[in-house]
């Protein structure tokens, strides 16, 4: 089964756009055909959604994508925000298309297969979260490099990475972080108050141990690389009782909550 491209009518020979505003575009108007189709109980109605006139206002936006010049993105936060707008569209998207109902991981190499063209070159999930977002490190499974050392897209790797994306971006699972659409210019502010209700929610006391998301587990060598894991929680956790036993030297994310793959927004019963 080869990749899933979701923006297949991309218009290649468009005039080039300006990325930034493309990527919020497309997040804000894919989060806008969401919310539409939300209840007050937090449920999806999966199948309006797929065939509504706000999902194909977003799909179109998703269009422009293969037009834009990546070059553009000249400066580090640019290419944080519009890489990170990007793969939260791509992933509500991808759970749309493929009639997605219970969770990714029911669908076979989900994040290696959807994609979306981007300025001539195509992207999956995973090439963007551990090619472009990690610096080319080596995702899970399989244990290698989405970009291999002749791939032009290296060029679009934004190193060092920042670790708080990770609190940034979804998966479309239950214990995935909530998204929103992120700019370059509030970057820095957005990317803190992320990490700060991500740490305080999923870091916790469990008697004398520290327990965590599995995301401080499953990308701990992201954390250590920017300073160390103990840093960044201490530089993001509220004053209490986590954050003093921490200070005192308990040592970070020693146990780990069970991670919910159900979706994150649970379609209509």
């Amino acid at each position: 089964m080869g990749r899933v491209l979701l923006n297949d009518r991309a218009r290649v020979g468009a005039p080039a756009a300006e990325p930034g505003a493309v990527a919020e575009r497309l997040q804000a108007s894919t989060l806008a055909a969401l919310a539409a189709h939300t209840g007050p109980d937090g449920r999806v109605d999966y199948t309006r959604l797929a065939t509504s006139s706000q999902l194909a206002a977003a799909a179109r936006t998703g269009e422009t994508l293969a037009g834009v010049r990546l070059e553009a993105l000249d400066t580090r936060p640019a290419q944080l925000a519009f890489w990170i707008n990007v793969y939260n569209a791509l992933v509500l998207h991808g759970i749309v298309r493929l009639g997605v109902r219970r969770s990714v991981r029911r669908v076979w190499n989900f994040f290696g297969r959807v994609s979306y063209r981007v300025g001539g070159h195509v992207f999956s999930l995973d090439d963007i979260e551990h090619g472009v977002l990690r610096g080319n490190r080596r995702r899970m499974l399989p244990p290698l490099r989405p970009f291999g050392a002749r791939d032009p897209r290296r060029a679009f790797m934004v190193t060092p990475a920042d670790p708080r994306f990770h609190c940034a971006i979804t998966c479309g699972a239950a214990s995935c972080p909530p998204v929103g659409v992120y700019r370059a210019a509030e970057l820095d502010a957005q990317l803190d108050r992320a990490a700060r209700s991500f740490v305080n929610q999923e870091v916790a006391l469990a008697g004398a141990r520290l327990t965590c998301s599995r995301i401080f587990s499953w990308y701990r060598d992201d954390f250590e690389a920017a300073g160390g894991l103990t840093a960044f929680l201490l530089r993001h956790l509220d004053d209490g009782p986590v954050r003093a036993a921490l200070s005192a030297g308990t040592a970070p994310c020693t146990s780990f909550r069970p991670y919910r793959w159900t979706l994150q927004h649970p379609p209509l019963r």
